[in-house]
């Protein structure tokens, strides 16, 4: 089916990325059209030398200076320029929900939920003209792995998913989304996240062989790490936790209740902080100081109890 005009501007449109584009507002309709074979001839690309595009290569793939930059120019117009209409706005919406759940290999229920409360978010959009439409899926998909209790999924990996798929969001953008809306995003609990961080710690192959001689399988290992980072997680008042990232605190209790289990057993500590930051993507210095800040004394006390 060929189309020749926006329906929504009635502008002119182009192929990108093998999807029709309108030039003027950015709409993007729904039908994908195969890039065309290239042959020896030389072939002009529909941008002209307006947009810096030399034509294909001999694979139908777009070369040229002003390549990337083109792209990212039309990608700003798709996430800005969308919204002249609701039903542009919820495929969009729609699309973007779908390839981040399919990326991350989430439950369609997950995505459902997602899109509904993006719609929600939506119909008030005269209340953050200035927010993308990608940012509402961010916070959407937030909310929703928050309400699913999917701990493996994290705001830092659903924000470097976005990132890497091309999507402009940013933590301010998302603050105002928050605001505005009435769903606040709450942070998980930091014993939520041990059954994710203790995994990743242990999986670590300079762990795995040094808990060889300690352990009957890394699983026992686990178990014990796990019920002694809890003990130490006891002896810290949960008002001295707050303004911690939850996560970060979940890292360097980990790394306490090692302390505590290598004390027990009359050993030396499996791993070093260095070593865990390394697993779990969580800065040396920031264990560092949350250990000293939080956790010493816990540990002090918890062994000081253990010993009496």
């Amino acid at each position: 089916m060929e189309k020749s005009s926006c329906p929504l501007c009635n502008g002119r449109l182009i192929l990108v990325d093998n999807e029709l584009v309108c030039q003027s507002c950015g709409y993007v309709l729904q039908e994908t059209f195969a890039t065309p074979a290239a042959t020896g001839q030389k072939i002009l690309y529909e941008l002209g030398s307006q947009m810096d595009f030399k034509g294909l290569n001999g694979n139908g793939k777009f070369s040229g200076i002003g390549e990337s930059s083109s792209i990212r120019y039309y990608k700003r117009l798709s996430e800005h320029w969308l919204k002249t209409s609701k039903e542009s706005e919820e495929y969009y919406c729609m699309k973007v929900i779908s390839r981040v759940c399919e990326k991350l290999s989430l439950p369609e229920n997950i995505a459902l939920y997602a899109f509904e409360l993006s719609k929600n978010i939506l119909s008030k959009k005269e209340s953050f003209e200035d927010v993308s439409v990608p940012t509402v899926c961010l916070y959407t998909l937030i909310v929703s792995c928050k309400r699913a209790k999917i701990s493996r999924i994290s705001i830092r990996r659903l924000f470097k998913i976005f990132k890497t798929l091309g999507y402009r969001v940013s933590l301010a953008s998302l603050a105002k989304v928050s605001c505005i809306s009435n769903m606040a995003i709450e942070p998980k609990p930091v014993e939520e996240y041990l059954t994710t961080i203790i995994p990743a710690i242990v999986s670590h192959p300079i762990i795995l062989e040094r808990l060889k001689g300690h352990y009957l399988s890394p699983v026992d290992y686990e178990r014990k790490l796990y019920r002694a980072t809890v003990a130490v997680l006891s002896y810290v008042d949960r008002i001295r936790r707050g303004g911690h990232n939850p996560y970060a605190v979940a890292t360097t209790a980990v790394y306490a209740g090692e302390m505590v289990l290598s004390k027990i057993e009359g050993r030396r500590p499996l791993f070093s902080q260095r070593m865990m930051s390394e697993c779990v993507d969580v800065a040396e210095y920031t264990v560092r100081e949350q250990y000293s800040e939080l956790f010493k004394e816990a540990v002090y006390m918890l062994l000081a109890n253990i010993n009496s």
